[in-house]
């Protein structure tokens, strides 16, 4: 069976593209403000604000250039992106993707050549800490990531 390719993002269903559809921002288009939708978006222009298609998936093309925060199902980048990215499911950073800003999704993929400065978050954070906390508890050492352990027998340094 041949299924629509869709490169970074999961193949189309009912689901997926709400209105059956996908919407393109062209090169020569700027926007300033708010963006939100019920179908696929791809951008080749320039956006500033915010972009929420949470249902559905987002591509910001090799041509595109965005200082915004985005949120959507998937996320694949191309071009360029100032801002926090949030996939349900997934983001990924192809090879000329360049993104500053944080990444929260469950799966993140940075695929060889991108650029990325910021922070990851693939987790919930109670249970990473709850999970510290309790391999403290089983060795009788404090929870402070980024400080060695002393060895056995030897007084903590101050």
């Amino acid at each position: 069976m041949n299924q629509p390719t869709n490169p970074g993002l999961a193949p189309s269903d009912p689901d997926t593209d709400r209105d059956g559809g996908k919407a393109t921002i062209g090169a020569s288009i700027k926007i300033s403000g708010d963006i939100s939708g019920k179908e696929d978006l791809i951008i080749n222009g320039n956006i500033e604000g915010t972009i929420d298609f949470r249902e559905n998936n987002v591509i910001i093309g090799k041509k595109g250039r965005v200082s915004a925060d985005v949120i959507a199902r998937n996320i694949s980048v191309e071009g360029e992106v100032k801002g926090e990215l949030r996939g349900s499911e997934q983001v990924t950073l192809k090879p000329s993707g360049h993104v500053t800003g944080d990444i929260r999704a469950p799966r993140v993929v940075l695929d060889d050549g991108c650029r990325f400065k910021g922070s990851v978050d693939m987790e919930d954070k109670p249970a990473v800490m709850e999970s510290r906390g309790m391999a403290a508890k089983l060795t009788g050492t404090k929870p402070f990531p980024g400080r060695p352990t002393p060895p056995a027998g030897e007084p903590p340094k101050a």
